[in-house]
């Protein structure tokens, strides 16, 4: 039996957006590279490498270690710092670190746990740092024990019944900022477009929400060129504020859902 082209298959939006799955990785890459200007730097097939023009900043998909990504960047000290996150975690999370990370750095630093603690999540007092669970039990944000002269490393991870979906590790030097920008797509109540074949994800069920959308993928082809079109402005008229996240019911077109 042929295959129903992209076009023919419908779309849902799911919420909460950490059990969405991770969409399409196109969403990011493409932008990056047609709207930003960055590098690919893949050297081998299973995963895809992008560099920015300067080189300090590096966003890997490595597809051979199930889809994981990895944020990697080098200060204009010479430090490095890296996130490391796990499949399923929503490509549209990871597209809001990437904008955070284009921007110039705060001029004061926002507390980390402040989107979590608007959107209603739980503080814990029992861990050695700070922590943080979702309103249905399944997100855990946690602060990880370190040198004490030296910042502590966040962590998060979805489990559903057991089943690990995700993981996501800020190493110690990750600018507060990038930590917020994905503690605030956390708390969003916003809903992720997916398509509607594999959604919501194994088990996830009692815990996703998943209303009809009638948006298609010409619609999501549209959004993409239109984000592209806006950052190639915005580097020819000068610098200025990162590209704002996407329309939560518009997405790229869905070539890869995980």
């Amino acid at each position: 039996m042929p295959q129903r082209p992209p076009q023919a298959v419908p779309y849902v939006l799911a919420s909460p957006g950490y059990l969405a799955g991770g969409g399409d990785w196109e969403h990011l890459t493409e932008l990056l590279l047609h709207g930003h200007g960055w590098r690919n730097v893949s050297t081998i097939d299973q995963h895809t490498a992008l560099a920015s023009p300067d080189g300090r900043l590096h966003v890997i998909l490595n597809r051979r270690a199930d889809w994981t990504w990895t944020l990697h960047a080098t200060t204009p000290d010479g430090q490095d710092w890296a996130v490391l996150l796990g499949a399923h975690l929503p490509v549209e999370y990871i597209t809001a670190m990437v904008n955070a990370l284009l921007q110039p750095p705060p001029t004061g630093d926002r507390a980390v746990l402040d989107p979590l603690r608007a959107g209603g999540w739980t503080e814990q007092a029992t861990s050695p740092g700070a922590s943080a669970v979702s309103p249905d039990g399944l997100v855990h944000f946690t602060e990880e024990p370190a040198h004490p002269s030296a910042p502590r490393p966040w962590r998060a991870a979805c489990t559903v019944n057991g089943y690990r979906w995700w993981t996501a590790t800020f190493s110690t030097r990750t600018p507060p900022g990038i930590v917020t920008a994905f503690t605030r797509s956390l708390a969003s109540d916003d809903p992720l477009p997916r398509m509607a074949i594999g959604t919501p994800l194994y088990g996830c069920g009692p815990y996703t929400r998943l209303t009809p959308t009638p948006h298609t993928y010409e619609d999501e082809q549209a959004l993409l060129k239109a984000r592209i079109a806006d950052v190639r402005s915005r580097r020819v008229t000068g610098p200025g504020t990162a590209t704002p996240p996407p329309n939560p019911i518009g997405r790229t077109p869905a070539t890869r859902t995980r």
